[in-house]
């Protein structure tokens, strides 16, 4: 028996590394894939020499064709469900094309060539080549509009990144907003080089940063995080101490359940499951608002709604706390280390942003799993300002207290009365 147990050893070391090597797995390589960018084009088109153009609609179509697997582009229709999406989180950043883009893009050579084409044909009547007969046939043919001078603007784009809840992945939406700006400026100073030299006009010096830089960039940052809010990291950092002080709370009130004094009537039943669900109560609110006001006061943490914050954390730590006990009031000690497993094996994933957690996670794991809704909540609380609702997350803690309760009661009123202790 003894050499079995020197074998046992190593294998027991190794199963519990391969264990948790698989619980980490998603933190190994995690790389950003398919991350919500959402395009709306207000570019009403514009024709130049004959042809109608919309760049916006163009770049749009190019964006849709590329393969590339880190951003999801997502065309919405009008700024309203732009809006919409950015509020519910649904995009992480967003480019606009301004209604008049492709106007004013090419604004700076047509400006250009309309005043060399003017002064060409100054010239001719001045030196007699053209009769003031032929010119009223020219305007005649070109009509008005083409006579005016269109004024050189700037080609308007709006960046918008959505930081908040999103602050992982919102540094790739921006680099990648920032690279598609950068070839739009490539792309449409290209395009008003071109112009020029279609029509044998040479490149003015004076207006070189016009031609260089066509489009004007207006970004606009959403929930930016402050400088004492983690990085925009504080509720994965503030998850694991919520989950072991339920865990704490689980396991002395367990204890304060088997240790009891025998109950004979069902008055002294129903008393103590009061005072049970009472001390429970207790311990999350007073712990969860000490311990935000901790983190702000002490800590420096700047909470936009702390007590909101205080109060969504107690709700969390009440559910938890009660789901441990509903299963320990049955099993007893021997369901603690399935939870600090389940801990062990969900922690990275609900930690990482959705795009950067594997497939499998966020098809197979992140639906059903109580921490990524935990923390999604309080990313919305500390972030994005968002309001304490009836929400899914608060109902799945409901559930989980009346799960607690109803075994409590249960098992108080359907076992034999033993006392308990660790050596049984």
């Amino acid at each position: 028996m003894k050499k079995k147990l020197l074998w046992l050893i190593p294998i027991a070391a190794t199963l519990i590394l391969i264990i948790l090597a698989t619980a980490f797995y998603p933190a190994y390589n995690p790389k950003p894939k398919n991350v919500p960018i959402a395009v709306l084009n207000k570019d009403s088109g514009f024709e130049v020499q004959g042809k109608s153009m919309n760049i916006g609609e163009s770049f749009i179509d190019k964006l849709k064709e590329s393969k590339n697997e880190t951003i999801d582009w997502k065309q919405v229709d009008n700024t309203k469900e732009l809006n919409k999406g950015l509020e519910d989180n649904k995009y992480v950043g967003a480019i606009v094309f301004d209604k008049d883009f492709s106007k004013n893009a090419l604004s700076n050579a047509q400006n250009k060539i309309m005043l060399e084409k003017q002064k060409e044909i100054k010239e001719k009547v001045n030196s007699g080549e053209l009769s003031p007969e032929q010119i009223k046939i020219m305007q005649s043919k070109v009509g008005k509009s083409a006579q005016k001078v269109p004024e050189p603007k700037e080609a308007q784009i709006g960046i918008i990144i959505n930081q908040g809840s999103n602050a992982q992945v919102s540094n790739i939406a921006q680099q990648a907003l920032t690279k598609i700006t950068d070839q739009l400026n490539n792309q449409i100073s290209k395009q008003n080089v071109e112009l020029l030299a279609k029509n044998n006009i040479d490149l003015p010096s004076k207006q070189f940063d016009h031609f260089v830089n066509p489009v004007k960039v207006d970004t606009t940052t959403l929930n930016k995080i402050k400088d004492n809010q983690a990085n925009g990291n504080a509720a994965a950092v503030m998850f694991s101490p919520i989950w072991l002080t339920s865990l704490i709370i689980a396991i002395l009130s367990f204890f304060t359940f088997k240790n009891r004094e025998k109950l004979a009537p069902s008055k002294d039943k129903l008393w103590f499951v009061c005072k049970l669900i009472l001390s429970i109560t207790t311990a999350a609110f007073v712990g969860s608002f000490i311990y935000i006001y901790y983190m702000s006061g002490v800590l420096n943490f700047d909470f936009n709604q702390p007590v909101i914050t205080a109060t969504y954390i107690a709700i969390a730590i009440l559910g938890f706390s009660a789901l441990i006990f509903g299963f320990m009031v049955w099993t007893g000690i021997a369901i603690v280390p399935v939870f600090i497993l389940l801990l062990f094996f969900t922690i990275q994933s609900v930690m990482l942003p959705n795009a950067m957690v594997p497939e499998f996670y966020q098809h197979l794991v992140l639906p059903w799993n109580p921490f990524y809704y935990y923390i999604k909540t309080l990313k919305g609380l500390l972030y994005d300002n968002t309001s304490l609702v009836m929400n899914g997350t608060v109902w799945m803690f409901i559930i989980f207290m009346t799960f607690g309760i109803i075994s409590l009661i249960t098992r108080l009123y359907t076992k034999k009365y033993k006392k308990y202790s660790l050596g049984n």
